[in-house]
């Protein structure tokens, strides 16, 4: 399986904290990485290559649901709601909903990042596992929504 993963340029509170050991857990996977800032037509190539994406609360989410692009996109949500923010046909992995900013707009600018309120990467790979065996036995893709 292909995995594309976008950590994102800036380090801010919406910014994974695990990233490290994600790659880590990732080393049986092809996985290419979006790193710096790419050309958008380089940027849709790479999500085109991939079979599944894993991001933050970013650009890409929105770039793939404007394209179309019928892919797997797990996005890693910490004090953003995927519920005003995300997309139902993506995987929106939420820790913990008592977490969530009570105010949505521009918190994070001045927010330190807490490592607390993301999911484990364990879970990110059990969802990446639970996808590789979908498409071993052609249930396709399916969008779960906020989990």
């Amino acid at each position: 399986m292909r995995i594309l993963i976008c950590p994102g340029n800036i380090q801010n509170a919406k910014s994974y904290p695990h990233w490290d050991k994600l790659r880590e857990l990732l080393k049986d996977y092809e996985v290419r990485e979006i790193k710096g800032i790419l050309p958008e037509q380089e940027i849709v190539a790479l999500v085109n290559w991939a079979d599944v994406v894993v991001t933050i609360d970013s650009f890409l989410p929105h770039l793939i649901k404007y394209y179309g692009i019928q892919k797997t996109v797990v996005v890693l949500w910490g004090k953003s709601d995927p519920d005003i923010f995300g997309y139902k046909e993506n995987i929106n992995l939420l820790k913990d909903r008592e977490y969530l900013k009570p105010q949505q707009f521009q918190w994070w600018l001045e927010e330190p990042n807490d490592p607390n309120v993301f999911v484990s990467p364990e879970k990110v790979m059990k969802t990446i596992r639970v996808e590789a065996i979908r498409r071993a036995h052609g249930l396709g893709e399916e969008g779960t929504g906020s989990r």
